[in-house]
């Protein structure tokens, strides 16, 4: 993952309860996925009790401290550069999801010519009907409404 972690501040600088919610959902999926394949990595290239310690702390306290910095950028600035910075770290969050998603995921996977592309290839089409059905299928409801991000 980028060392950046936009996507906390956005829940730090979240304007009402259905974006928080949406927010941190979103975030949860995608950091459990993350959480799994970031200590398979580390497992399967037989780092040290030490490097995988560290690796893991850094890991679990972006989160806070992006939150705790997206909360900050809140109560300390004006509203012009509060909705100019709301802007930015958003934007650094989308980023940052399509750059690992596309760069740091995909592309090594695809880059191994004896591996099977197609079911490969299937799992990423799968991947996305699911969570586009899961958007449709949630998008009347309240508390949750995907549709809006």
């Amino acid at each position: 993952s980028s060392g950046i972690n936009a996507e906390y501040g956005a829940i730090g600088v979240s304007g009402n309860v259905e974006e928080l919610i949406t927010l941190f959902i979103s975030i949860i999926v995608h950091e459990v996925c993350l959480a799994f394949t970031l200590g398979l990595m580390l497992f399967t290239e037989g780092h040290t009790t030490t490097q995988f310690l560290v690796s893991l702390t850094c890991f679990v306290v972006s989160c806070p401290v992006g939150i705790i910095s997206g909360a900050l950028v809140i109560k300390y600035l004006s509203s012009t550069t509060l909705a100019n910075t709301i802007f930015v770290l958003k934007a650094l969050a989308t980023g940052t999801f399509v750059q690992v998603t596309f760069f740091e995921i995909l592309a090594p996977e695809f880059a191994e010519r004896y591996a099977n592309q197609l079911h490969k290839m299937a799992a990423v089409i799968l991947g996305f009907l699911l969570i586009s059905l899961t958007m449709y299928l949630l998008h009347d409801i309240p508390m949750v409404d995907f549709c809006k991000v």
